[in-house]
Formats: C-alpha cells, structure tokens, sequence
C-alpha cells in the first residue's frame, strides 16, 4: 500500500524523482511538453479506479507516474532549411502518423501525444525480473483511454490489438506513449508505444498498443 503524499503515490516527490534521472529530466525540461502533472493515486471515495490506484499502485508496482503532453506537428519546408533537426518526437512512425482535417482532428481538439512516465517494480513480474503481459495491457490502455479524453468526456474500450514483441526488464523506469490518430463518428483509434528515453522501441524493444474507443 503506498503512503499517503496527497497524491497517492509511493514517492514522495515523484516529479523529483525523475527529474534525477538524465533522460526523463530531458523530456520533462524540454519547452514541447506542458501540462506536466504528477498523477493521482489516493483511492476515490466512489471506488472507482481501484485497480490501478490500488492492486496497480505502491513499492512494487508502479512506484512514480507523472504524465505531460507534447503537439505533434509534421515537419515544414522553413524548418528543413534551417539545418539538421533534432529528429521526431518518437521513432514510431505509426504513433506519430494520421491527423489533419481528414482524420477528424480539429484546431479545438489536436491529436496530442499524452506521455507517461513510470517506475516499475518488480512486484509486476510474470517470470523472474520480466514485466508481466497483463501488466502491459493495463498501462497501455489507461494511456490510451488517456489520450482519448482528448477527443470525448467519456470513452468506452471496443477492441485493443498489442503487439508483445520482447520483453521489458524490472525493476525500470519506463516511456509510456499514447495518441489519437483518427476518430470517425463516435469512434476514437489510438495507438500507444513503450519506448525508452530517446524515443526508441526499448531495448529489448516494444511493445505497441493499437486501440479502438467508442464515445459514450
């Protein structure tokens, strides 16, 4: 059970806390991201959340969660004159792919990428020292739902597809990424990726969720 620091959370200062680590205080100071914000954990009187702010929360489990946002915009012709760049957000094409007018993406509501920044322990192991499946599903699709608040007060999940390609080690601190990339009607698709710190598929890499909401 994680103490109480008015957030919830087992770290006291979990802002701090990653702040400490070189690559994850590169994220956090980098001018792009904005609303930075250190997540809720205390149970709600309601009961509501109790997997994640509960079984998902504490010393061996997610000790440290603080997410922010980031603007996805595709590159323009001044930009590329200007010399090298610092290179995509994400090296995943298909997270930082669709958007515009014919995806359903407006000026009031942007397709932005919501980033979740976690430390893991190794109470969420399947085998020895490895992150648990199921424990992936459930960080990808609070990311995902996440993102998609964007685009509606309230989605249900439809289907999910993830993609378990190799195995993330624990204890370890995580890139949790999630964004809207399309939204028909009442229907919201987003993608999601765990990346390392320099936005690649992490080194023993991946995983990518793909996830189709319904608007309630």
């Amino acid at each position: 059970m994680a103490p109480s620091h008015g957030h919830g959370q087992f770290v006291k200062d979990p802002l701090a806390h990653f702040r400490a680590i070189p690559w994850a205080a590169r994220l956090l100071n980098d001018p792009s991201a904005f609303n930075i914000i250190v997540s809720a954990r205390s149970p709600l009187p309601s009961g509501d959340q109790r997997f994640v702010r509960s079984v998902m929360n504490g010393a061996d489990a997610v000790r440290a969660c603080v997410t922010f946002f980031q603007k996805v915009s595709p590159p323009s012709p001044s930009s590329a004159k200007q010399g090298p760049a610092a290179g995509p957000v994400s090296k995943s094409a298909t997270l930082l792919a669709g958007g515009g007018p014919m995806d359903g993406e407006t000026p009031e509501r942007p397709f932005l990428l919501l980033n979740a920044l976690l430390d893991l322990g190794d109470g969420l192991c399947g085998h020895r020292g490895m992150l648990h499946g199921g424990a992936v599903a459930v960080m990808l699709d609070e990311t995902l739902c996440a993102a998609a608040d964007s685009q509606s007060n309230f989605a249900f999940t439809a289907t999910m597809t993830t993609r378990f390609l190799k195995p993330i080690g624990l204890p370890n601190v995580v890139l949790v990424r999630s964004r809207v990339v399309k939204r028909d009607g009442r229907k919201i698709f987003v993608r999601g990726t765990i990346e390392d710190g320099d936005g690649e598929y992490w080194p023993w890499p991946v995983w990518y969720g793909g996830e189709e909401l319904t608007e309630a």
